[in-house]
Parts: C-alpha cells; sequence; structure tokens
C-alpha cells in the first residue's frame, strides 16, 4: 500500500490548488505508488512527491512529467502552469524585482549606508543637490529607502510629462489640487510658499530626465525656476539619468544649482553587493547559498544597469527556493541575472491570446519614449491613452512588467528595454513609425486641449503618414487623424471649386478674344499666373516630400532637383542642398565627437571596458590615419576642445576634470587632474587658460597654477576666454540689466555692451563676440573694435553658435535648424531646416565654400555646399530619375539636368 500522504492546507492560494489538482489526477490514474510514476516519467520518486507537497510551484518539465505519467492532457496542464507562473509570488519575496525599493522599503535595502550617510551630509550642508547615475545603477532607491526614509517629512514627485501637476497634487493637502496647480503655474517662486505650508523640509524629484524627455517646453523651464527657488526653503534633490546630465547644463540657473553639489552614484562594489543580496533574505529567517552569492556577485559586479536585473532574478530564485534556503539551481532555473527578465516578459507574452499579444505589443510601444542621441527612456502615459483593457493592464502589472499609478502606466524599469530581445526589435524595427506616433500623440492632446482647434489639425506629408499608424490609434489620436482627413476633403473641394471657376472664366476670355485682344491678353496673363501658382504648389509639396526622404537621400536629392526646375523657391533650394549634404554624409570611427578642425576626434567603443574612448585623427580625406586614443572613467565626457585642437578638457564629475595635451596625435597625454575646481567655462586656442565663475565672480588660471587670479567683479553669469589668449569677456548682471564687457588678464576693463536681458557669450577670432539675448531670441555679432557686424533675430535660446576659423562667418544650429551669416555682405544670410535630424555643432569652411553639419544621433558629418550650380552640377554627375507623373500631375515633364 503506498504511503499517506500528508493533507494539504485549505486549498486557499494557488500554488496550494494546483498542488490539490495534481493529487486528484493521481488519484485518478489508480493511486499508483511514486516510485511507480518515478519509472515512467524518468524523475526520482521524491521529485514527484515535492510537486504535489504545495511548498513551491514545481518546474514546468516536472510537471509535464508528472501528468505524462497519470495519463493527464499535458498541453492543457503546461498552459494551466504558465498561467499560475505570470501571477506574482504568493511568499512576499524580500526583493523588489524591477521596482525601486520604496520609503516603506528601508529595511531591506542594503548595500548602500555609506552612500546614504554621505548624501545625507551633503543635503544638510547645500540646499540643492543633484543625484546622477547610469540607467538602473539605483538612484531612486537610494533616493526612497535611502535619503527619504532616513530624512522624515517629505514630498517625493517625479515630474512626468506635467510637472506642474505632479507638485500641486502632492502638495495640496486638504485644498483642491486643481486651485494649488493655478497658484504654482502662475509663479514658479510659490512653491516655496507651499512646502512651507507643508512643514516639509525635503523635496525629491525623482526620474528627473522626464523633463527633457516628456515635458513640453515651457514646463520645463517653469520646473527649473521653481527647483532652484524653492532651495532654501526646503533642501532640493533631484536624480537624473547620466546620458542627461549635459542637458542640464543647457540652463544655467539649473548648472549654478548643481555646481558643487553632485553626487555620482556608481555600479555596487562586491562587498555592497553581497549585503544588498544576503540581508533581506537574513531578515525573513532565508539564506542563499555561497555558490549562489559568489555567480550572483561574480554576474553583476562592476555593471552598469545590471541592480534591476539582479533584484528581478532573485525574486525568481525565491519563488523557486528550496524551504529557506536559496540555491544555485534555483537562480539558474530562473535564467540567471542576463536570462530571468527576458524569460518572464516571453512567457507572460506566449501565454496571451493571439490578440492580446497585439494589444500588449501597442501597450509596449506607448510606453517607450524613442532616444535622439540618447537611450531610449520609459514613458509615463495616462490610462485614457492606452486602447487596452484593465484586465490586459493588471496582468502585465501582476507580471511586474509595467507599473500602475493612480492614472498612469509606465513600464517597471528601463532595464526591460535591454534585457528582453522581442522588445528590442520591436522598437528597432519600428523606430521612425514610434517617432512619428510620439509627435502625433502629442499634437493630437494639444489639438484636444484647444477645444479642437482646426488650425492643429495635420495636412499634407504629416497627414499621410498618420494615415499609415491608424492600427495603433487610440482613440483621441483617431479622431485627430479624421478631422485632419475631413479638412483636407474640405480644401481639395474648395481648390476643385476654384479650378472650375478658373476654367468657366478661361472659356469666357476665349469667346471675348474676337470682341477685345486686350481681354485675351488678359487671359493669357491670368493663365500664367495659375500656372505659376500651381507649379510653386507643387513644388513646395515635392520639397517638403523631399525633406521628409532624407533618410533615403538619393532619392530626395532627385525629388528636391525636380521641385526646383518645376519652380526654384528658396523652399526647393534649401532642400535640396540638404538633401546633397545627406547623401554625401560620412563617418569616422564610432561617429564624429566634434566638428574636424586641425585635428579630429571620434568616438570610440572599449569592449573591455564600460569607459567612454576617444580616437584622434591626423590628416585630412584620402589621406586621414588613425592616431591616439585617450579614454575617460565611466559616466565622464569630452567637454571642451581648444580651437587649434591641442588641448582638451574631459569631466570626469562635476567637480573633477581631466587636461589632456594632444600636441602629439599619436601619444595623447594626461597633463593634470583638477579636482574641486569651479566648474570649468573655456579654453583659449593655445589651451593655456582656464577661465570658470566661482561666487558670482570671474577666476582664471593656467594648469599648474597654485593660486588664481579674481578679477575685480561680481554678478558674473556667463563667461568665455578670448582666442589669443590675453583676456575674457564676460557678461554680468547690473541690478536689472547684464553688461558684457572684456577684461585683459592684467585686469583693464572695455565695456562692449548692455542690454536688459539674459546674455550669452561666444568669442571668435581677432576678438570678435557673438551675444545671445536669450529672452528675445536677438544675435548680435561685434568685430574687435565693438563694431556691429550683424543683428539677427528668431534665434532659439539653445541654439549653438560658432565662428568661423577666419571669423568672416557665424553659424548657429538647433536641433534640425541651421543659420549661415556672411559677415562680409558678399553672400545672402542661409537657413535651413531639415525635419526628423538634429545637429550638435556646424561650422563654416571659407576654403571650399562648404557648411559642416555634426548630425547628433549617429555622430555622421554632413558636408553641405552653399552654392546651388556647384551642387546641381554635383548631382548631376549621375544619373538622376523621378517619377514626374505622381509628384507633379498636368505639368509637363522637364530634364533636370543640363
Amino acid at each position: 500500500m503506498p504511503r499517506a500522504e500528508r493533507p494539504l492546507a485549505d486549498e486557499d492560494t494557488p500554488v496550494l490548488k494546483f498542488a490539490g489538482d495534481l493529487r486528484r489526477l493521481r488519484r485518478a490514474a489508480g493511486l499508483p505508488s511514486y516510485r511507480e510514476l518515478g519509472r515512467l516519467a524518468n524523475y526520482s520518486p521524491a521529485a514527484l512527491s515535492e510537486a504535489v507537497a504545495g511548498r513551491r510551484l514545481p518546474s514546468l518539465a516536472v510537471t509535464r512529467a508528472f501528468v505524462r505519467a497519470c495519463g493527464g492532457d499535458v498541453e492543457q496542464w503546461s498552459a494551466r502552469w504558465r498561467e499560475l507562473a505570470a501571477q506574482p509570488d504568493t511568499g512576499d519575496a524580500p526583493y523588489a524585482g524591477l521596482a525601486a525599493y520604496q520609503v516603506a522599503d528601508a529595511d531591506r535595502f542594503f548595500g548602500r549606508e555609506a552612500e546614504v550617510d554621505r548624501l545625507l551630509a551633503l543635503v544638510r550642508e547645500v540646499p540643492f543637490v543633484g543625484v546622477v547615475g547610469a540607467s538602473g545603477v539605483g538612484k531612486s532607491s537610494l533616493l526612497r529607502a535611502g535619503l527619504a526614509a532616513r530624512w522624515g517629512e517629505h514630498v517625493l514627485v517625479t515630474p512626468g510629462a506635467d510637472p506642474i501637476t505632479e507638485l500641486a497634487a502632492a502638495l495640496a493637502g486638504h485644498r483642491s489640487a486643481v486651485d494649488v496647480r493655478a497658484e504654482l503655474a502662475a509663479d514658479p517662486e510659490h512653491l516655496r510658499v507651499l512646502l512651507r505650508q507643508a512643514s516639509a523640509d525635503l523635496l525629491v524629484v525623482d526620474q528627473f530626465e522626464e523633463v527633457f524627455t516628456l515635458c513640453r517646453e515651457t514646463d520645463r523651464r517653469w520646473l527649473v525656476r521653481a527647483l532652484t527657488h524653492a532651495a532654501g526653503a526646503a533642501r532640493v534633490v533631484i536624480g537624473v539619468r547620466a546620458d542627461f546630465y549635459g542637458h542640464c547644463a543647457r540652463h544655467p540657473e539649473l548648472l549654478d544649482a548643481l555646481r558643487r553639489s553632485t553626487v555620482l552614484v556608481g555600479p555596487m562594489s562586491a562587498e555592497q553587493l553581497r549585503r544588498a543580496v544576503v540581508e533581506p533574505a537574513a531578515r525573513r529567517g532565508a539564506s542563499l547559498e555561497n555558490a549562489l552569492v559568489a555567480r550572483l556577485i561574480a554576474d553583476v559586479a562592476g555593471q552598469q544597469g545590471a541592480l534591476p536585473l539582479a533584484s528581478h532574478v532573485l525574486v525568481e530564485t525565491w519563488r523557486r527556493r528550496r524551504g529557506p534556503v536559496l540555491t544555485l539551481a534555483a537562480y539558474e532555473d530562473a535564467g540567471g541575472v542576463e536570462h530571468a527578465l527576458a524569460r518572464t516578459a516571453e512567457e507572460f507574452y506566449r501565454a496571451l491570446p493571439e490578440p492580446e499579444r497585439q494589444a500588449a505589443r501597442q501597450v509596449f510601444g506607448r510606453l517607450v519614449a524613442p532616444g535622439d542621441g540618447t537611450e531610449d527612456t520609459r514613458r509615463r502615459v495616462a490610462r485614457a491613452e492606452l486602447d487596452a483593457s484593465d484586465a490586459l493592464l493588471d496582468r502585465l502589472a501582476a507580471a511586474r512588467l509595467v507599473a500602475l499609478d493612480r492614472d498612469t502606466v509606465e513600464l517597471t524599469h528601463e532595464a526591460l528595454l535591454r534585457a528582453w530581445p522581442r522588445l528590442a526589435d520591436w522598437l528597432a524595427e519600428d523606430r521612425d513609425a514610434l517617432r512619428a506616433h510620439r509627435r502625433l500623440t502629442s499634437a493630437a492632446e494639444t489639438w484636444h486641449a484647444h477645444d479642437r482647434d482646426p488650425d492643429a489639425l495635420y495636412r499634407g506629408v504629416h497627414l499621410e503618414q498618420a494615415r499609415g499608424l491608424t492600427a495603433r490609434l487610440n482613440q483621441v489620436e483617431r479622431e485627430f487623424v479624421a478631422a485632419g482627413l475631413a479638412a483636407e476633403r474640405d480644401r481639395e473641394a474648395a481648390r476643385r471649386r476654384g479650378v472650375r471657376r478658373l476654367r468657366r472664366l478661361v472659356a469666357c476670355l476665349a469667346v471675348l478674344v474676337v470682341l477685345l485682344a486686350g481681354t485675351a491678353a488678359y487671359a493669357v496673363t491670368t493663365q500664367r499666373a495659375a500656372t505659376r501658382a500651381r507649379n510653386q504648389a507643387l513644388s513646395l509639396r515635392a520639397t517638403d516630400t523631399a525633406l521628409d526622404l532624407l533618410a533615403r537621400p538619393r532619392d530626395a536629392t532627385a525629388l528636391a532637383l525636380a521641385a526646383h526646375r518645376v519652380a526654384p523657391t528658396t523652399q526647393s533650394r534649401d532642400a535640396l542642398l540638404l538633401a546633397r549634404a545627406a547623401a554625401t554624409a560620412t563617418t569616422l570611427g564610432g561617429g564624429y565627437a566634434r566638428l574636424p578642425g586641425d585635428v579630429t576626434v571620434s568616438h570610440e567603443v572599449d569592449p573591455g571596458t564600460s569607459s567612454t574612448a576617444y580616437r584622434l585623427w591626423v590628416g585630412r580625406g584620402e589621406d586621414r590615419r588613425p592616431a591616439g586614443r585617450f579614454a575617460v572613467p565611466p559616466g565622464g565626457f569630452l567637454y571642451l576642445l581648444s580651437a587649434d585642437g591641442r588641448t582638451a578638457i574631459t569631466v570626469v564629475r562635476s567637480d573633477e576634470f581631466e587636461i589632456w595635451d594632444l600636441g602629439d596625435p599619436d601619444a595623447p597625454r594626461l597633463r593634470a587632474t583638477l579636482s574641486g575646481s569651479p566648474f570649468l567655462q573655456g579654453i583659449d586656442a593655445a589651451g593655456t587658460l582656464v577661465a570658470a565663475i566661482e561666487d558670482g565672480a570671474a577666476v582664471h588660471w593656467r594648469p599648474g597654477d597654485t593660486t588664481r587670479t579674481r578679477l575685480p567683479v561680481a554678478g558674473v553669469e556667463a563667461v568665455a576666454p578670448l582666442h589669443d589668449g590675453t583676456g575674457v569677456a564676460l557678461a554680468r548682471r547690473d541690478g536689472e540689466r547684464r553688461e558684457v564687457e572684456v577684461w585683459s588678464l592684467d585686469g583693464r576693463v572695455t565695456p562692449v555692451l548692455g542690454r536688459s536681458a539674459r546674455l550669452g557669450l561666444v568669442t571668435g577670432p581677432g576678438g570678435a563676440l557673438a551675444i545671445s539675448d536669450l529672452d528675445r531670441g536677438h544675435l548680435t555679432v561685434l568685430d574687435g573694435r565693438g563694431g556691429t557686424l550683424l543683428e539677427a533675430d528668431a534665434v532659439p535660446e539653445k541654439a549653438v553658435v560658432e565662428f568661423s576659423h577666419d571669423g568672416h562667418a557665424v553659424t548657429a544650429v538647433h536641433r534640425d535648424s541651421v543659420w549661415l551669416w556672411d559677415l562680409t555682405g558678399h553672400r545672402e544670410p542661409l537657413s535651413l531646416r531639415a525635419p526628423g535630424t538634429e545637429f550638435s555643432a556646424a561650422r563654416y569652411e571659407p576654403a571650399d565654400g562648404d557648411l559642416l553639419l555634426l548630425e547628433s544621433r549617429g555622430g555622421t558629418l554632413w558636408r553641405l555646399a552653399v552654392d546651388v550650380d556647384r551642387v546641381i552640377g554635383d548631382v548631376c554627375a549621375d544619373p538622376v530619375t523621378v517619377d514626374w507623373a505622381a509628384h507633379f500631375p498636368g505639368v509637363p515633364e522637364q530634364p533636370l539636368c543640363p
């Protein structure tokens, strides 16, 4: 007789119910002994007995073998096992999984005690602190379960797409959040008052990078001003991802606040990792095998972004634990750090019915913001934006793939973007459509927020592109596209009515031609005007299409040339220049890091370490050869390069810089390391003068000097060294005015310009100055004697301004827009826009008449010729064809090349 089994409990958990049903299956098979089952299933009797003990979910292989030996439906039981495995663990693991540790998790947050102590000390000392680190390094857990839990009364928010609403909801208390938001929106400095009223002396803003990926420009400026002014009424701490640290430097107030108060969070050491994985389990009366601890540390130590993956695999290992012990076998069964998250996501996806798989893919697509020059980031969205059922969202949350918060949804962690191959493939094959969808979502929200304003609707190429996205749109987006299509039909009907009226007019004029020759001449003139108007309209439409085809530069070039032949407008000329530049774009190494000059610098991936490396190149064109290389630590980056290319400055952390001597390109040499330095603002052409702003004053020194020379002036907001190393130009605040002055190194001052607005400075050859009025978007260029060379408007605040090497031209670049001004007056100003691209730098090369553009996403170099006749000659050197009838209906075909 088989031995009687220990009865199960009340089967009140899914695992116990599963074990009870397995026992009933065995009973229906005639109650064979476990020895007999082991012989049939090819598993040990102990393993089969453990499968029905109800202590934990058996593995899928054991379950299938048990069911097969008992004559059950193997596929039906496999589907049930997968559904149960996708549910959250019933044994409340002591690890947070993909989610960050929260304030309530402080009792199981270990390994970062020293960093928490240092952060607490710094926050008590200074009013504004930045916590910077790579994705997945544990910044959010440090801020929440470390700093906030140890501090006491605090306010913790993430910016999201509407940081004003987030702060209002957190600080409203018993008041209406709508009223509080109105007060905050009217005056960002009102945040100080609300923090005092809330009796919270710590404000933590986690995931600050959302300010740059989700917020509108106006909300971004509001939040920067609100936080920097609130510092003092409370301690303000922001957590920002390392690859967005450079974005913070674009805001002078934020840069000034972060100058001496930035904490760099790196990967955990081996000892820290040991405490982080051992202590939480010990608090729960469990332990880890030594082999498991050693294996986990070996898999994770020193790896950027691996902490959430380690936490997730520990949760999966906990679910597979053997009694109170977490084993290496359970860890490997879970897939290890590399595969556990991918396995969880993939098993969840495969368990979904086919209709829900497509819905899940649409959900994941909306929860990602494709990167432009940065890594992809997660995107928090309102539930109303998702056309997914609550049941699907709840299952995604139960599998710990998404997080639900009030009325918002977001990915649990960005690690999912890299660890799950299926999601990575979706993003790779759908990247252009995702970017177009994100733009459509923003446009639809704007249209809906402005009471369905018809002027905000899509038209032309954008509307055609939106029609291709119909399958992934939600209700508001579908209504937005439908309204655009209806408006397009109305415009087309109006155009046809106009054409019919024009034809009737021509017919009448034809009848009257025999009566009055003057009337006939008028009719001919009208026809020519209509033809010109038609040609211009078709040319402009083809130009817009060409700009949208820049990813296929050969097709874009041919179409832009055809549009220029039909009607040579400014827009068709610009599109032709840009398309030809895109067609001849080049790259170098891992991508250009700076525009090439006397020295060329490219990115270089170092597979052996996590450091960033840069490669130097000497020579030009086909004679260019690789020279030496220099590297910066993880989180560091190339910050400044002298005009002669002989000196480079890299940022190690906010108050530590390295100075590299590039005089011998084959052997770059680390000349000096500056620690505790104020934030550097510039370096002259010889690489010997470094200028900075410290406590509202300008200081300068040479590397190796033991003291810094402080200029006798206060209120300094910007400073830049002159190219010849004889002095510095600075902008300082004097009451409500800003004054621009040039100071020699021996203390002599020359007033240059005064304005009542924030000013930015760029110096050029011969003492030339480019002064940006950051409030009005106005650019003023002065020569070395103070004479005005240029006044230009509509230049964005964040535009990057640069002089040509001879100082006879000035360029500005902002995202996809480029401007060129010839200071000699021999050439008309040039203004170009390349939709879908993002440029980080531009410089005019007078020797060959080319405008160099650095495309930031791939580090490619565009060489744009500004002479349209030269460009046409280059294009026509090869055969050029275009589908004339499709783009220019009714226009006689013309030869594209002479």
